[in-house]
């Protein structure tokens, strides 16, 4: 037989013999010594084990097998045999009782009709070369836990007691094999447990009614900036400023008595002294209807203060960005009226070289009212498209085209503070796979992160270049100031993570980029740059017909 949850004992040949009853002194030491050794410790291969140990002894020249399973599901059971060779794949098959055995087991009816059961008045003998036996239900509590099978040699009459003598012998191995399992799933549901509440993304705490902490989890550590070693066992009121213990102690009392209590805001003293704002919510907890402890759930309210504010940050930036668009659509037509009559009137002078202006010098002021205007015009034009919803379905783009796109809309950044531009593009087109509007959000995002960085008179990079194996393409921006400390790279993607100082920034911005570059099936990455500030590359996938 062969399956890694098939286990095997000593399956050498028994020697014929005489099939004597064991005397009611052998099984009484046998009971004893069973007694003795099934306990809660050991696992069911050891179990099982003693069980085996015990009996076939008292019960020589028979062959013994356990069949150990799960009845609620179709998995191999675990073998395990002495005295006798089973057949192969008995762990996959369906375990055959009788209907006495299985009244006077009191086994479950849902159980008794299971898929792993069959109900039979001939036995299934499980060993090779053997045709008589008899199987006794593993029950405890109405629940199944497998079968033992006695079966006899060739030529032997069975004993007529065997199976009566057998009985309170599998039902010790049954109790036995009911608490491993009760056991081994109250350890892994306690684990798990266990799990949630270490990874919660919460603060949590309990405490007895001694108010000693009994339980604590990483968030609490990583804003105390203590261990749980360190935690757990001292007094929750050590951890509370002076003037805020009076009132914990009243909600504490308050869940105590009435099983909950209203959310309390509470200051907690962090190693470094700092102080920091939670907001908790308590509940009693009771077992069996005695007061045992009480747990808190709380929250970092600077956090959940700070989150606020930038969420609010977002949404007058989105409201101020409509406005924006508005203002650029009403521009347009006086503007267009500028450009005109600009245009025209340099035409004029230039038509005529005794008209009055043409020898001021006012002719080329018109051209460059013109030229601003037009330059305004441009901008507004790609405001406005820029500002328009993106279409959502991908198509091929020029990498090039929405780089240089993208940089137009952020000239005024480098005009304004004197930012040194570097930009490298390869001659021929780079088509990609993309959403175009979303590109450009990608891409101005990241150069305006560059010139926000450098400050005035400093240099940004912007390049782009095929992917090895012609698969994609890389867009890198890159610039020569600050950098980002190691240490937030790890977390620089995170919404509402932000370097800059409060007010200039929402801590969306990567945040989004990194969600579209997703959505495109491509990768973004963040390293130091060669100069020492800070260098974004994104690699986007080929455009495929």
């Amino acid at each position: 037989m062969s399956g890694d949850e098939t286990r095997l004992g000593d399956t050498r040949e028994a020697p014929a013999g005489r099939l004597d009853t064991p005397s009611a002194s052998e099984l009484l030491e046998a009971m004893f010594e069973l007694s003795r050794e099934l306990y809660l410790e050991r696992e069911e291969e050891q179990l099982v084990g003693v069980f085996l140990d015990v009996v076939v002894p008292r019960f020589r020249h028979r062959r013994l097998a356990v069949r150990v399973f799960d009845a609620r599901t179709l998995e191999p059971a675990r073998c395990y045999a002495r005295g006798g060779e089973l057949r192969g794949g008995i762990e996959r098959e369906r375990v055959c009782l009788r209907p006495r055995s299985v009244e006077k087991a009191r086994l479950k009816t849902a159980l008794a009709e299971s898929a792993r059961v069959r109900i039979d008045e001939d036995w299934d003998a499980p060993f090779v070369d053997v045709a008589l036996g008899f199987s006794v239900p593993l029950v405890a509590a109405g629940e199944l836990y497998g079968v033992v099978d006695v079966g006899y040699p060739l030529g032997q009459d069975p004993p007529r007691d065997d199976e009566r003598l057998l009985v309170p012998f599998v039902n010790q191995l049954s109790m036995a094999l009911r608490n491993e399992r009760l056991h081994r799933e109250t350890s892994l549901l306690r684990d798990y447990q266990s799990t949630l509440i270490e990874q919660a993304d919460a603060l949590i705490v309990g405490v007895d009614t001694e108010w000693r902490i009994t339980v604590c989890n990483q968030a609490l550590c990583r804003l105390t900036d203590y261990g749980h070693d360190e935690i757990i066992g001292s007094d929750l009121r050590d951890w509370i400023v002076g003037r805020d213990q009076p009132r914990v102690a009243r909600v504490v009392r308050q869940a105590f008595s009435a099983g909950r209590s209203d959310p309390i805001d509470v200051d907690l003293v962090t190693r470094s002294g700092r102080l920091v704002k939670t907001v908790w919510s308590v509940a009693r907890v009771a077992v069996r209807g005695d007061l045992h402890a009480v747990v808190a759930v709380g929250q970092d309210k600077t956090r959940l203060a700070e989150l606020q504010s930038q969420v609010i940050q977002a949404e007058k930036l989105a409201t101020l960005g409509q406005l924006a668009a508005g203002v650029v659509h009403e521009l347009n037509n006086p503007l267009t009226s500028i450009t005109v009559y600009a245009d025209y009137l340099v035409k004029k002078v230039e038509a005529n070289s005794e008209h009055p202006l043409a020898d001021t010098g006012d002719a080329e002021k018109l051209r460059r009212i013109g030229e601003g205007a037009q330059r305004i015009l441009a901008f507004a034009k790609d405001l406005v498209q820029y500002a328009k919803p993106s279409g959502e379905d991908p198509e091929p783009v020029d990498v090039g085209e929405v780089v240089r796109q993208s940089l137009s809309l952020c000239e005024h950044l480098f005009e304004r503070a004197e930012i040194e531009r570097h930009l490298h593009l390869p001659d021929a087109r780079l088509p990609i796979h993309a959403i175009p509007g979303q590109l450009e959000q990608v891409f101005i995002n990241l150069i305006t992160n560059a010139c926000h960085a450098v400050g005035d008179r400093g240099r940004v990079w912007v390049s782009a270049r095929p992917a090895s194996g012609g698969d994609g393409a890389w867009i890198v921006v890159s610039d020569d100031g600050p950098g980002i400390p190691e240490s937030d790279r790890a977390q620089i993607f995170e919404p509402f993570f932000s370097t800059k100082s409060d007010g200039h920034g929402t801590g969306l911005g990567l945040s989004i980029v990194k969600n579209i570059v997703d959505q495109h099936d491509g990768e973004i990455r963040v390293a130091p740059s060669a100069s020492g500030g800070a260098e974004f590359s994104v690699w986007l996938p080929a455009w495929r017909r």
